[in-house]
């Protein structure tokens, strides 16, 4: 038996003993394998996978580790490696491990590393590594993710143009996904196209489960067409939806419910807000104006 069959031999073993629940059987025939054939990674790939079925990410990780300190080229396990970086969210390992390969060796790095970066929040380096990407790229599913991408960056950067160009760029592969329409949504909120917004934030609602951020600027982008019964509404099921209180939401529930004329319930909110910083000035200004709105309620009602 020569050596290759050796090697597919033993593979197909300590995969029936990983199948069968033997999973020390199965690493002491991977590890039996990599003493005898060091440089074959299959061995490696699959005890890694191995790992990761058994929730030992780390273990995973040093495996391959390993195997590139004697084979620092071997850009596939460069790649499996990041992978499972990007499964455990180490965004700074993705980037180290990576920077070195070059476009042509694997254009889908740039794609990995700008995914990273934007996950650290630094959108300028992500969208450096996302747009020479492009240049490299031929894979259309790859494309159409990278657009998206880019309009959440541009957006993020307040650059509406740029963003509603990427999300239109992004529309042949995402068009039925609710993200999409609250990228759409968010734009046309900050370039006053209200209309536009409402139809967007409206169709991601339908699409998409309960969900904070998406009711939170449906409530901001009815309070800009005026419709406060709406926005106190979706305020409100932002509330339902986090224990925690959202300062910020809760002045703009008040403001609402004085416009909704709400008195109790927005001195209620001012309150709420000032429990967790009663040095707050919008809330105290806030409350104050809202005390003495009822006043002047009460009086002319006597």
């Amino acid at each position: 038996m020569n050596n290759n069959n050796q090697i597919d031999f033993k593979l197909n073993n300590a995969k029936k003993f990983a199948a069968s629940g033997k999973f020390l059987h199965a690493v002491q025939l991977y590890k039996s394998l990599m003493e005898e054939f060091p440089d074959n990674a299959e061995s490696y790939f699959q005890l890694a996978q191995l790992y990761k079925d058994q929730n030992l990410s780390k273990e995973a990780e040093n495996l391959l580790l390993n195997y590139l300190i004697e084979h620092p080229d071997r850009i596939d396990v460069i790649i499996y490696l990041a992978e499972i970086y990007l499964q455990s969210s180490k965004w700074d390992e993705i980037v180290g491990i990576l920077t070195p390969v070059t476009p042509q060796e694997e254009p889908d790095a740039l794609f990995l590393i700008g995914y990273a970066y934007f996950m650290l929040g630094d959108y300028e380096i992500s969208k450096i590594n996302f747009e020479n990407f492009l240049k490299f790229n031929d894979e259309p599913e790859l494309f159409y993710e990278t657009q998206l991408f880019l309009s959440k960056i541009y957006l993020a950067q307040n650059k509406f143009t740029e963003a509603l160009e990427h999300a239109e760029k992004s529309e042949k592969f995402y068009s039925n996904y609710w993200e999409l329409k609250f990228i759409y949504a968010k734009i046309y909120l900050n370039i006053k196209m209200i209309s536009h917004a409402i139809n967007n934030i409206e169709a991601c609602i339908k699409m998409n489960i309960a969900n904070y951020k998406v009711y939170k600027l449906a409530g901001e982008i009815y309070y800009k067409a005026r419709d406060y019964i709406k926005s106190e509404e979706y305020f409100k099921k932002c509330i339902n939806l986090n224990g925690n209180i959202d300062t910020d939401l809760y002045i703009k529930l008040a403001g609402i419910c004085i416009k909704n004329n709400k008195i109790n319930e927005a001195v209620d909110y001012y309150d709420l807000v000032l429990k967790i910083n009663p040095k707050h000035n919008i809330a105290l200004k806030g409350k104050k104006d809202a005390l003495s709105l009822m006043k002047n309620q009460n009086a002319y009602n006597e």
